[in-house]
């Protein structure tokens, strides 16, 4: 079965706006690019004045993982937030205090932070750009595919990127919050923790947004390639 890779992104005046990808068959392609450039005009960041569809047929073998379980923490507000996140990172880092700070306070980044457990030091090559992560999606085994229902929500675009992240041996934790001002749910992951939706993680209105990785690695050109480069299709969880 030949397989196609299908990325959206969206700017306005050079800054990034959204994106989001799809890893689907030949005759999906046309309804899942229109599908992407209607949500580029809708998203709550404003309007683009620029929007990129790739399409890129997959030519090696796709992965295929489980997804994390969820599960939803309690929190009224922002520091109860706080020391959620904080307390999951407690057991894999001296620093999660400094990782919350860095997430927090780091801005206009395009892809994550690679947080290096022992040390806190950074450890993505480029700073600005961070690491991206891509060729992924949901698999058709989820029932959770837009030809199925009215479209992927947000969560499952975000358990597929944290399932997919959390895979890879070198992680020992995700930290996610979403820049978008209407959305105030981030997440920490982990395969030990599952999928930890964390209500309240910012402010209501706040542009404040990024991704953290704890990793536990000296040389992370392996999870990096993995991150950026393999294909993967996420399935029910286990």
């Amino acid at each position: 079965m030949a397989l196609f890779s299908v990325k959206m992104r969206s700017s306005a005046d050079g800054t990034h706006i959204s994106g989001a990808e799809r890893i689907v068959e030949k005759y999906e392609v046309p309804d899942v690019c229109a599908a992407m450039s209607k949500r580029a005009m809708t998203h709550g960041k404003g309007q683009p004045d620029a929007i990129t569809v790739t399409v890129t047929a997959i030519d090696r073998e796709v992965e295929r993982i489980p997804a994390l379980p969820i599960a939803e923490a309690r929190c009224a507000d922002t520091a109860e937030a706080r020391d959620i996140v904080i307390n999951a990172l407690v057991p894999l880092t001296p620093h999660a205090a400094e990782a919350w700070n860095l997430l927090t306070t780091v801005r206009d980044m395009r892809g994550a932070i690679l947080f290096h457990a022992p040390t806190g030091a950074r450890l993505e090559p480029d700073h600005a750009r961070g690491v991206r992560v891509t060729s992924m999606d949901a698999a058709i085994a989820t029932g959770e595919r837009p030809e199925a229902h009215s479209g992927k929500t947000r969560v499952t675009d975000a358990l597929v990127l944290a399932s997919k992240v959390a895979h890879h041996p070198a992680v020992l934790a995700e930290v996610c919050i979403s820049d978008d001002p209407d959305y105030t749910t981030g997440y920490v992951a982990s395969k030990k923790l599952g999928y930890l939706r964390v209500p309240n993680i910012k402010p209501d209105g706040s542009p404040v947004g990024g991704r953290l990785f704890v990793v536990d690695t000296d040389e992370p050109a392996d999870l990096i390639t993995f991150l950026e480069h393999t294909p993967v299709l996420v399935g029910e969880a286990e």
